[in-house]
This record gives structure tokens, C-alpha cells and sequence, in this order.
């Protein structure tokens, strides 16, 4: 037999042996008998991409800019203790006065005349008028908003910025 018989031959048989087997209808020719074991074999073709959502399932963006208008004082049972308040409209930052104080080892201050805004969205941030790379963000993560200082050590003393942790607000504005 030549090889294209014998092919035809084996698609033909592993069709009987499928329909009797329970798993398929009997194929009609040969080849419907090799699609059906392309098929079995995971040779099929990849099914077509889903249909996108209609407009209306689509999210919408989130809102430009962040809002709080938080007041926090808190201090642990360390001795670690902060004092913030930060008012943040549509992303314009429009009151800032935090202080950090970190037991035996100073204290960080951070007023807003000493910064300058440079992003709104989609963290908020704040470059030191002084040093350029001295930066305070604000973002959000669900009904959390931490605020950060990176590369401040010139607002703390006695090297008190290695120690310095964020300042978490709850979206409320209250401590975290």
C-alpha cells in the first residue's frame, strides 16, 4: 500500500474506533475522520477572541486628581509619633504641615512653602524649592493614602530620615 492509503486507511479505522468507542459520530469521509482527530490530538484551530463588552459594561476612568482633607496625630507605644495635615483638591496640594518624631533620634518637618508642585496626577508630588531631589508623594490605593518623602535628610535632624516611615491617612483623612 502506498502511504496516502495507509493514512487514509488509519483515519479511516481510528473513526470506527471512536464510534464505537462512544466518543463521536461516524465520519462520513476521510477527511472528516483526520479534522476529528486533529481534534482529539489538541490540533484544532484556537477559537475565535471574545467579542470586547458593550460600552456600557466598560469602566470609567478614574477621577483626575486625589482629594483628602486629613488631620493625623498618633504615636505608638515606641515613642514614634506623627502630626499631619495635608488638604489635597482635584491634586493640587493646598495645605501641608507634617511632622515626624522618631524616638532618640530627631524629628522630620515638611511645610509646603518649602516645596513646589510638580505632578497632580496620578500621585501627587513635591519637590524641595531648595534641593530638586528632595521629593514628598501622596498616593492612593483603594481607601488608603500613604504620604512619602524620598531624599529628605536635609529636613530631618541628627539623621533622622533613615529612620522616617510614611504617613498613612485612611480616605476619611483620619490616621491609618
Amino acid at each position: 500500500m502506498k502511504c496516502t492509503q495507509r493514512m487514509r486507511a488509519m483515519a479511516a479505522l481510528a473513526g470506527v474506533v471512536l464510534v464505537l468507542a462512544g466518543c463521536a459520530e461516524m465520519p462520513r469521509n476521510v477527511q472528516e475522520a483526520r479534522e476529528l482527530l486533529r481534534k482529539l490530538r489538541g490540533r484544532e484551530p484556537a477559537p475565535a477572541p471574545p467579542a470586547p463588552p458593550p460600552a456600557a459594561q466598560i469602566p470609567a476612568p478614574a477621577a483626575a486628581g486625589m482629594n483628602i482633607n486629613g488631620n493625623c496625630v498618633g504615636r505608638d507605644e515606641t515613642g514614634y509619633a506623627e502630626r499631619a495635615r495635608i488638604e489635597v483638591a482635584a491634586g493640587v496640594v493646598r495645605a501641608l504641615d507634617a511632622r515626624i518624631d522618631i524616638p532618640n533620634r530627631g524629628s522630620c518637618t515638611y511645610r509646603l512653602a518649602e516645596f513646589r508642585q510638580t505632578r497632580q496626577t496620578p500621585y501627587v508630588e513635591l519637590l524641595a524649592n531648595a534641593k530638586a531631589s528632595c521629593a514628598l508623594r501622596m498616593w492612593q490605593q483603594g481607601d488608603r493614602i500613604t504620604f512619602a518623602a524620598t531624599d529628605c535628610a536635609e529636613k530631618c535632624t541628627r539623621g533622622a530620615f533613615d529612620y522616617a516611615w510614611p504617613i498613612e491617612f485612611k480616605a476619611s483623612g483620619e490616621c491609618y
